[in-house]
């Protein structure tokens, strides 16, 4: 990722620093210092902004003359994040508070403030001013602080293996994109999710019953037919997106550990267990796969005002002339959010080591 790459080209280097204006519908105290202050985030404000957004200030030290963020390794493969290091960073703290960060301005920094101050560049960005309840988890501020628990955060993502860095930024990337999709497209905040478990569920394995038996059998017919080499190798093509459908669920059902709890609910069968996990994961890819190539309309929930302890909605639905079936009907968002991002979470506890002193 650049971020760690802009570190590593920052040794013995001259350096100088930009300082980003962030927002979010969040308060987060603290301070966070990486790295020997080459990484530095606070909040910049003791109030709430006139748009309901508190601010944040965090200052980036980059090297001059280096560019740090060009792997030399240059391929049609090679790591690639159009958002750049600051890009990264708000996605990975995004992930870390699961709530919303807006890039608001740049400015870089003179060595010598007696120099004057640079021209700011402000970034548009697209916010819509919505209900907290529509999306409980996300506008809450409970015990988020800035500090060695996310210093810990950096460190842990620092040591995953290089291979798996695309992977895991674009999961990070889209999990981020789904969270500022709430209150403005709530399909999109589906399409979003599912998009980051597929980033990271590209090389899952599948069991003998779920691939090989079948894929012998379709590779069998479609080698023993009369059609060319070209369609043959198509519709091997079409068979392999259709397993990843598998993957998604597979590599889901690998990476929950912990995210379902027990506990006493008044209504247990709109509770979302574990035994039921592969047919809602099954209905939500169907739902994101309709919308994608067939333009259809997702089914989705209306959230009830005080039953935040719901992950269905109850029976059928009714809309014109459509009946959407119970089962058929998609979980609460932030049930699922909640989902993507313990599986993202866990995915680099288990694919990270622990840096040596």
């Amino acid at each position: 990722m650049g971020w760690i790459r802009n570190l590593e080209s920052l040794d013995g280097a001259q350096h100088y620093t930009v300082e980003y204006e962030l927002a979010s519908e969040c308060q987060i105290p603290g301070l966070l210092d990486y790295a020997d202050g080459k990484i530095i985030c606070a909040p910049m404000s003791i109030r709430e902004s006139k748009d309901g957004l508190w601010l944040y200030n965090l200052i980036l030290t980059y090297p001059f003359g280096r560019p740090c963020d060009v792997n030399r390794k240059v391929d049609e493969k090679g790591y690639y994040f159009k958002d750049s290091i600051v890009g990264e960073l708000l996605a990975l703290i995004s992930l870390f508070f699961r709530c919303r960060f807006y890039l608001i301005s740049s400015r870089d920094a003179p060595a010598n403030r007696r120099q004057g101050l640079t021209i700011k560049t402000e970034y548009p960005f697209l916010r819509r001013s919505c209900n907290p309840g529509i999306h409980p988890p996300v506008f809450e501020n409970g015990n988020k602080k800035f500090g060695k628990e996310v210093a810990d955060f950096l460190d842990l993502a620092r040591t995953l293996d290089v291979n798996l860095h695309q992977k895991f930024v674009l999961a990070c990337h889209h999990y981020a994109l789904a969270l500022k999709e709430i209150g403005i497209d709530p399909e999109m905040i589906f399409i979003r999710l599912v998009s980051a478990i597929e980033a990271l569920a590209k090389d899952m394995p599948l069991a003998t019953k779920d691939d090989a038996l079948e894929e012998r059998t379709v590779i069998d017919l479609i080698e023993g037919s009369k059609l060319n080499g070209k369609l043959q190798n198509e519709l091997k093509s079409v068979f392999e997106v259709r397993k990843s459908g598998k993957r998604f669920i597979r590599f889901v059902e690998t990476h929950c550990a912990g995210f379902f709890k027990g506990g006493n609910f008044k209504a247990k069968h709109l509770k979302i267990k574990r035994t039921d996990l592969p047919k809602t994961l099954a209905v939500i890819y169907k739902a994101r796969s309709r919308y994608l190539h067939e333009g259809e309309s997702m089914s989705l929930i209306t959230r009830i005002k005080g039953f935040d302890k719901w992950d269905l909605d109850p029976g059928e639905g009714v809309v014109d002339n459509r009946l959407f079936p119970a089962s058929k009907k998609l979980p609460h968002a932030y049930f699922f959010e909640g989902l993507v991002r313990k599986c993202i979470l866990d995915y680099l506890q288990k694919n990270s080591t622990t840096l040596t002193p």
